[in-house]
């Protein structure tokens, strides 16, 4: 039991006494024996009567007379004061640790009169299915009952099952009242309220401000035309690049071919079936039309315009040549035969549903 002294280096054995001094220290205990922490206190001026005081010493001169110091400090605090440097202390409100809940119900206190008050949702009242003695419509049968439970708590019609009883005395304590009162805490909690202003708003103002007539002229004001030929009602329209032919396809199962500027039917191609779409290719230098029919569209050359133009169109379409290794394709390409081609249809492009 010995400690090392860090000036010599030497080891230095320790007493009985000096052990017992260090166990003492290191469970928190005084290092003397004998002290006695809790020994009654003695008061050393009043524990005994005394003619005379225990010290006689005369008062000081600095008692009798102002401090310098403390004057050059009040001083300083009545500049700033002065100054405005230093401002009083703003009294704390005090806040009433308990309030009435229903205050907001009164119109005569200060929260009543709140402006932007918005009252909570009353609860809707009970009804007959709430009755402790409901009528007999009310009560569920045991299929009913079954359904109810199977079913999931927000498709439910009724959050519980009516109940019949004798008489009120006899209605034992529901079990999801507070569940119940939950539920509603947090549909008051949860609700977002917000106060929508009412705009006023002129009618008038609704209503857009059209432009004056003559200042969207030039524009049609007379019938001068009109194309006369389809018995039925006319789906497409499509007017040829040079604006001198229309072709026009109708219910009736017809295409007809226009003149623009004399409204005189050049041609009528029946088809046989409602034409759902026609075009014209926009193509100048190519005389041709796509009509939608059914299940398959129609390559039409009309023969309308320059015989030159309709002949090179003809030897265009003549050079296609069906592929030697035909694959599966959705779409195919038919030449059109004789009495086709007398109609003025070169090519029809079949695709199956």
């Amino acid at each position: 039991r010995t400690v090392q002294d860090r000036q010599t280096g030497a080891e230095v054995p320790l007493s009985e006494e000096q052990l017992e001094l260090v166990r003492r220290l290191q469970r928190g205990q005084f290092g003397d024996v004998g002290f006695d922490p809790y020994e009654p206190s003695v008061d050393f001026f009043s524990h005994e009567v005394r003619i005379h005081p225990v010290t006689n010493r005369p008062a000081d001169k600095r008692s009798f007379i102002p401090s310098l110091v403390e004057k050059e400090k009040v001083s300083k605090l009545v500049h700033a004061i002065k100054m405005g440097w230093i401002q009083p202390r703003k009294p704390k409100e005090s806040v009433p640790t308990f309030y009435d809940l229903w205050a907001r119900e009164d119109p005569n206190s200060v929260l009543g009169r709140h402006k932007m008050h918005v009252p909570a949702p009353k609860l809707p009242l009970p009804g007959h299915a709430e009755s402790y003695n409901p009528p007999p419509e009310f009560l569920l049968s045991p299929e009913e009952e079954l359904a109810w439970e199977q079913q999931e708590p927000a498709e439910r019609r009724l959050g519980f099952v009516p109940r019949k009883f004798r008489s009120l005395r006899a209605v034992p304590a529901y079990a999801r009242f507070i569940h119940e009162r939950f539920e509603r805490c947090l549909d008051l909690y949860l609700c977002p309220r917000q106060r929508r202003m009412r705009v006023n708003v002129d009618p008038e103002d609704l209503i857009p401000k059209l432009p004056r007539p003559r200042d969207l002229q030039p524009f049609p004001t007379t019938q001068a035309l009109i194309y006369r030929g389809h018995s039925s009602l006319v789906r497409t329209l499509s007017v040829s690049p040079s604006g001198q032919w229309l072709v026009s396809g109708s219910d009736d199962g017809s295409v007809r071919f226009w003149e623009v500027s004399t409204a005189r039917c050049l041609r009528a191609l029946p088809v046989g079936a409602v034409v759902k779409s026609v075009a014209w290719n926009p193509n100048p230098s190519i005389c041709l039309v796509a009509v939608a029919v059914d299940e398959q569209v129609l390559l039409v050359n009309p023969g309308l315009g320059d015989r030159l133009l309709v002949a090179a169109t003809d030897q265009l379409l003549d050079s296609w040549e069906a592929p030697e290794e035909e694959r599966l394709q959705p779409v195919r390409w038919v030449p059109a035969g004789p009495e086709e081609r007398g109609k003025g249809i070169r090519l029809l492009v079949q695709h199956s549903k």
